[in-house]
């Protein structure tokens, strides 16, 4: 697939120094793609075209780190969905730039909102903090999540949602 080529061009692009308002990749690079049980790419989106979608913040920290609690902005997962107008699945499989994945339940979508996160405190996220998507639940609003179960779907450097 591209995952090694956007690896590849993340990864040589993140050093760069960048302005605090500018992302340290391209705005017009694919970045996240939604595809099927069967592998059909439903969807791709750049950062522009999450950017576009409404967004919202959330609080927490990155679990199994030493960061602080940061203000992370992104754009709600239903409302990704909702933008290609697919309904919300049984479950789905949030995949990272390094293969890492773990699955993400409907319920979840319902209860606590999960966003596509693409702004920590402000800034834009660099593939080597944490980028440059990352599943973030809302921590300090439900002291429920603050357990291994929902850490692990803390899906850094996401880069596909497979819909199951």
């Amino acid at each position: 697939m591209l995952r090694p080529l956007i690896v590849g061009v993340l990864i040589a692009l993140s050093p760069l120094p960048v302005r605090a308002d500018e992302p340290p990749y391209p705005a017009d690079m694919p970045l996240l793609t939604l595809v099927d049980s069967r592998g059909q790419v439903l969807a791709s989106f750049t950062l522009s075209s999450l950017e576009a979608l409404p967004s919202r913040e959330v609080t927490g920290s990155i679990p199994d780190t030493s960061d602080p609690e940061a203000r992370w902005s992104g754009v709600s997962m239903n409302v990704l969905l909702g933008s290609q107008s697919i309904a919300a699945p049984d479950r789905m499989l949030a995949v990272g730039l390094d293969d890492y994945s773990d699955i993400i339940p409907r319920s979840d979508l319902e209860h606590y909102d999960p966003i596509v996160a693409y702004r920590r405190n402000g800034q834009y996220l660099a593939v080597d903090r944490y980028g440059p998507l990352v599943v973030m639940y809302p921590y300090t609003d439900y002291p429920e999540l603050h357990e291994r179960t929902y850490y692990s779907r803390t899906v850094w450097q996401l880069s596909e949602l497979q819909l199951q």
